[in-house]
This record gives C-alpha cells, sequence and structure tokens, in this order.
C-alpha cells in the first residue's frame, strides 16, 4: 500500500468520492483506501477529519468557484464572458457537487462554503447580465434563472445529458440578449 500521493490527491479523491457515494461515503477510510494509502498517510497531511474536511472545503471554493470567476472577470464581453461561464458551469463535476449541496443540509461548516460559492457565482453571473442588460431587476432574474437552471441540472437523477444543460444555459442568455435588443 505504500503510494506517494500529494495533498491535492486527497480532495480529487474525495470529489470522485462525493460523486459516486454522495457525502455519507466520504469517510477516511474509504478515502485511504480509494488512493491506496495507509491512514498514516492521511496523518502526514492532515491532524484530524475536520481539518481535511474545511481544508477540502476551501480547496473546492478555490478550484470550482474562485478561479473561475476570477477568470471570467478576465473576458471584458459581457456576452463572451457567459459563454465562458456556461463552459465552464458544464466542466463542474455535477454528482459532486450535488452531494456538497445535500451535505450543507447537515452541516454548518459546509453551508458557510456553500453559501459563499453561491454568491460568487451569482456575483460574476450578474456583472455578465448586467454587461448585456444594465443593472436592475432584469439582469438580476436572468443571473439567478442560469443559476437555478445549473442547480437543478445537478439534483436530476438520472442527470440528463451535459449538452441539455448547456443548450439551457445558452437559450437563457440568448433571451437577455433578445431582451436587451428589444429595451
Amino acid at each position: 500500500m505504500a503510494t506517494l500521493v500529494r495533498r491535492e490527491d486527497y480532495f480529487d479523491a474525495a470529489i470522485e468520492i462525493l460523486s459516486t457515494d454522495d457525502h455519507g461515503g466520504l469517510k477516511q477510510a474509504p478515502l485511504c483506501r480509494h488512493l491506496s494509502v495507509t491512514t498514516g498517510s492521511f496523518y502526514n497531511y492532515f491532524q484530524s477529519w475536520g481539518q481535511f474536511k474545511t481544508e477540502f472545503l476551501q480547496h473546492w471554493l478555490d478550484q470550482r468557484t474562485l478561479q473561475l470567476v476570477d477568470a471570467a472577470r478576465l473576458v471584458g464581453a459581457s456576452d463572451q464572458r457567459l459563454e465562458l461561464l456556461i463552459e465552464f458551469a458544464c466542466a463542474l463535476p455535477h454528482r459532486a457537487e450535488s452531494a456538497i449541496r445535500a451535505w450543507a443540509h447537515s452541516d454548518g461548516e459546509v453551508r458557510a462554503v456553500q453559501s459563499v460559492v453561491d454568491e460568487q457565482r451569482f456575483a460574476v453571473v450578474l456583472e455578465a447580465t448586467s454587461g448585456l442588460l444594465g443593472p436592475g431587476v432584469d439582469a438580476e432574474n436572468f443571473a439567478r434563472m442560469g443559476l437555478l437552471i445549473l442547480y437543478g441540472y445537478q439534483q436530476s437523477m438520472p442527470q440528463p445529458d451535459l449538452e441539455q444543460l448547456r443548450w439551457a444555459l445558452k437559450r437563457t442568455f440568448s433571451d437577455a440578449l433578445a431582451a436587451r435588443a428589444v429595451a
């Protein structure tokens, strides 16, 4: 079982476990088994399961939201930014995100991070829709609708084809462009 793993490998394995076994399956022994390491290896990186959970959630926030938000904000044109955000949304680990959202219902720490993720994602989509429609209720409603489509997709069982998510998001934001043309 002597396998050399990095700290990030634990986080990646946690995403994989969440994708298949939901949050109830994310425990130390299955995580170590998944990586073919001993629990001693785990303790070389983390003092406790609580520390792992905190660092894992921060890693998820950083990798799956904050870095993507920063990259999207580098794109100046709002319509191009929305296209990039749609691609980012389609590339998320949807089953794992669904499991984290479910986990947030029973764990305050997870709920707090989930809240930050939702706020950050809403803010960047709102910036893009406001760039198309101007600030106001329409921009807020289109931004919220895009996120509700994403969250609904993630909660669907069985999960529809990814192209259906892409189509729904593109349609939503093409409707925002059409609303701008009418105004």
